[in-house]
C-alpha cells in the first residue's frame, strides 16, 4: 500500500490589514486575516496536519520580518500542502525555505481573473508528496506499464510514437484497426525491442470502425497483460507527467506509491503552420505551436489507470477509465496531441480515414463530435500568431495552472452543471444528440420566439403582446 493524502481543509490567508470587502472569497474555504482580532483563536483551532494553505498577496507582505510567513511559520511547517500566489517568487520561496520547504512545483499565473497578464508566481509545496518520492526512490525494474495505442492508417507518425513510449521505459501493445497504409508493418518493426503486442481489430476488415467493441477488447486486456499500469493512448499523442525530466513510467510509479490510482489529463493541441512535416520525422520536435484543449470532450482525460480490477472504458466513450475505488492523482499528467500534420493529412483523416467509416449507432450517442465544424477544402494550416509557441520548460512553466489543474479551459461547449459529477454528464451525453437535431432546433426557435417579442416590444415602448 503505497502513502495516502489525508482530506484537508483549506484555509486561505489574505493580505494583513486587507479590507473585508477586497478579500478574495473562496468557495473550498475561509480566509484569515491574521492581524485581525480573533485571528489567533481562529488560527489556534486549526489541524495543522489536516490543513492545505493558501498564501496570497505581494511579496513583501508574504516575506520578511513580520509577513504572513513569518505569522504563520508553525502552521505552514506542518502543513501538508502550501499554495502560494505572489508578484516575486524569490523572497518568498527564501523564507519558506527557511520553513524547511522546497517547492514540488513552481510556474506562473493570471494576476487575476479575467487577465491574460501571467506575471504573478505560482509556488506549490506538498509536502506528502515530497515524502513519496524520498521514500519510493527511482521506479524499480519489476514495476511495469503499458501503453494500449488504438491506430488506423497512422503510418507517418506511429513510428516516432512508439520510440517515444519505449525510451520512457513503457512496454506498448497496439490494436490496429486494418489500416490500409504501412501503419501494421512498422509496428512489426518494434517485435523484441518493446512491443510487448499486436493484433488486428475486430477479425476481418470492415468499413466502419467498431469503437466501443475496440474499447471493449481493450476492457479485457489487462487480465492478459498483467501489467501494473495502463494507458489508452493514441498514436499523435506524447505524454508526460508534471514534473520537468521525470519520465513517464517513473512519474507513474510516484503516483502509484502516494496511493493513487488514476490519472487526469490536460490535453494540448499542436497544430501544423505548414505542410513541411516529414513521414516517420520527429514530430515533437516538428511542430512547436499549440492551443490549449478548451472543448468538452477533452477536459475529463483519466487515461491512465492501476490494474486493481476490472475497468469500464466504453461508457465514457473511452475518455475515462472507470473502476471501483478510483482515487484519481490530484495533478495532471500533460497530453501533447498532433491530430493534423499538414493540408493532405487532415483531408485524408478527416473525410476519409474518420468521418467516412463512423458507426452512425455511436454518432446517434453524441460519440465522434470532434470534427463536426469541418468542411471540405477547408484549411487545416494555421496562423502562428494565433497559437501558443512551445518553448519548452518556460512555456510549461508559464502555463502550469491550466496544465497541473484544467482551471479556466472550459469554453461552455459543456455547460457548467454537466461538469458536476457522474449522473450529470451522463444527462449531458443522452441529451446532447437530441438538441443537435433539426425538430428540436425548429421547436426551441418557436418557443424562444414570443420571448424576444415581449422583450423587443417593452424596450420599445409599446406595451405587451
Amino acid at each position: 500500500m503505497g502513502l495516502r493524502y489525508p482530506s484537508l481543509r483549506v484555509t486561505g490567508v489574505t493580505t494583513p490589514g486587507q479590507p473585508a470587502d477586497q478579500s478574495p472569497k473562496y468557495a473550498f474555504g475561509r480566509p484569515i486575516d491574521p492581524t485581525s482580532a480573533g485571528a489567533a483563536r481562529e488560527l489556534a483551532r486549526l489541524d495543522p496536519a489536516a490543513t492545505a494553505v493558501y498564501l496570497s498577496g505581494p511579496a513583501d507582505k508574504l516575506a520578511g520580518a513580520g509577513g504572513l510567513i513569518d505569522r504563520l511559520g508553525d502552521l505552514i511547517a506542518a502543513a501538508p500542502l502550501t499554495v502560494v500566489a505572489t508578484d516575486d517568487v524569490a523572497p518568498v520561496s527564501a523564507a519558506l525555505g527557511e520553513h524547511g520547504l522546497q517547492p514540488e512545483l513552481a510556474g506562473s499565473t493570471r494576476i487575476g481573473a479575467g487577465s491574460e497578464d501571467r506575471s504573478g508566481g505560482l509556488l506549490i509545496y506538498d509536502r506528502t508528496l515530497d515524502g513519496v518520492r524520498q521514500a519510493a526512490g527511482p521506479a524499480p525494474s519489476s514495476f511495469r506499464v503499458v501503453a494500449i495505442l488504438v491506430v488506423f492508417n497512422e503510418q507517418d507518425i506511429i513510428g516516432p510514437s512508439i520510440q517515444k513510449l519505449i525510451d520512457d521505459g513503457l512496454g506498448v501493445y497496439v490494436i490496429d484497426n486494418w489500416s490500409t497504409d504501412r501503419t501494421y508493418e512498422i509496428v512489426r518493426g518494434f517485435e523484441g525491442r518493446g512491443l510487448v503486442g499486436l493484433e488486428r481489430f475486430p477479425e476481418a476488415a470492415g468499413d466502419t470502425f467498431p469503437f466501443v467493441e475496440v474499447l471493449r477488447r481493450l476492457e479485457a486486456l489487462p487480465a492478459e497483460l498483467g501489467a501494473d499500469w495502463y494507458i489508452h493512448a493514441d498514436a499523435d499523442e506524447r505524454r508526460s507527467g508534471p514534473w520537468p525530466g521525470v519520465k513517464l513510467r517513473d512519474a507513474l510509479w510516484l503516483v502509484d506509491r502516494s496511493g493513487f490510482t488514476a490519472v487526469d489529463h490536460t490535453v494540448i493541441n499542436y497544430r501544423p503552420i505548414d505542410n513541411g512535416f516529414q513521414p516517420g520525422g520527429d514530430f515533437e520536435s516538428y511542430f512547436r505551436h499549440f492551443e490549449l484543449g478548451r472543448s468538452g470532450d477533452l477536459l475529463i482525460q483519466v487515461k491512465a489507470w492501476k490494474d486493481v480490477g476490472p475497468v469500464d472504458l466504453a461508457r465514457s466513450a473511452g475518455h475515462q477509465a472507470v473502476f471501483k475505488g478510483r482515487r484519481v492523482f490530484p495533478y495532471k499528467f500533460l497530453v501533447k496531441h498532433y491530430p493534423i500534420r499538414s493540408q493532405s493529412h487532415g483531408e485524408q483523416k478527416v473525410f476519409r480515414d474518420r468521418g467516412a467509416r463512423w458507426d452512425k449507432r455511436e454518432l446517434a450517442r453524441g460519440w465522434h463530435i470532434q470534427y463536426d465544424d469541418v468542411v471540405p477544402k477547408q484549411s487545416f494550416l494555421r496562423n502562428p500568431a494565433d497559437l501558443i509557441e512551445d518553448l519548452g520548460e518556460q512555456t510549461r512553466a508559464r502555463y502550469l495552472g491550466e496544465l497541473i489543474t484544467g482551471a479556466g479551459l472550459s469554453t461552455g461547449r459543456m455547460p457548467a452543471w454537466a461538469l458536476g459529477g457522474k449522473t450529470r454528464r451522463f444527462l449531458y451525453a443522452r441529451t446532447r444528440p437530441i438538441t443537435r437535431t433539426r425538430p428540436y432546433q425548429w421547436l426551441r426557435r418557436v418557443a424562444v420566439a414570443p420571448v424576444r417579442l415581449v422583450r423587443k416590444s417593452r424596450v420599445a415602448g409599446k406595451g405587451t403582446l
